[in-house]
């Protein structure tokens, strides 16, 4: 079972999915990381928000999962790494460098991550209308009043720093390029972006959400394409 909201000015229902499967679930997709995979328990507990118009094509997907480490952030990271690799990597062929903020290495407690946010491109995907910017803050405090995280942190491509994305959705710092993978002939720089919970600006105004309810996640529409961020 899952709640579910009305999003009645962008034409928009929001699932918000306990199982994180569901993410492997939609076969027209583009590959995504591996960390929610729930085979390999890379999190405590996680949620999935999926988003359909009013015929049920999916529109809009992220997800979020908590960990609590008993470590630094940085020290987390280094040992599970390979977790949050791009799954069209192979792993057989993999090298990856991390260059972690300094930061990192201070921060300790409970630890959100937030990722595989994708929107259907053009304008059936509301693109041009901010409304990714405030899902993301929405999953953003969704998270903080479920768990109550000390910090939130996400893997972004050079571009959304460029368009300063993660900070208008609501992340405070960025450093990079901190992860650096490379597999045969491919090659991808990506930054990383993070939050402490107070830092965290609430946008919620921003979204008017109508109705609570609950549906099978089995019923879900599995129907998707279009590129996929990793935040």
């Amino acid at each position: 079972m899952q709640q579910t909201l009305d999003l009645p000015d962008f034409d928009m229902t929001l699932s918000i999915v306990e199982d994180a499967s569901v993410l492997f679930q939609q076969p027209d997709r583009p590959a995504t990381s591996l960390v929610f995979d729930p085979a390999r328990a890379a999190f405590t507990d996680s949620f999935v928000v999926l988003g359909h118009d009013s015929d049920g094509v999916l529109m809009h997907t992220q997800a979020v999962g908590l960990c609590d480490p008993n470590t630094s952030l940085k020290r987390h990271i280094q040992r599970s790494f390979l977790d949050y690799r791009p799954a069209d990597y192979p792993l057989h062929a993999l090298n990856c460098r991390l260059d972690l903020p300094d930061a990192f290495a201070f921060l300790r407690g409970r630890f959100a991550y937030q990722g595989e946010l994708w929107m259907r491109p053009g304008r059936g995907g509301r693109q041009g209308i901010g409304l990714a910017r405030k899902l993301t803050n929405f999953a953003m405090m969704h998270a903080l009043r479920r768990w109550d995280y000390d910090v939130i942190w996400a893997v972004v491509s050079e571009k959304k720093i460029r368009t300063k994305f993660p900070q208008r959705s609501g992340y405070a710092h960025h450093n990079g390029p901190a992860f650096r993978w490379s597999a045969g002939d491919k090659s991808l720089e990506e930054f990383v972006v993070w939050s402490l919970a107070e830092e965290a600006p609430d946008y919620s105004n921003d979204i008017r959400c109508e109705g609570v309810g609950s549906v099978n996640t089995a019923n879900l529409p599995s129907e998707s394409s279009g590129t996929v961020m990793r935040l």
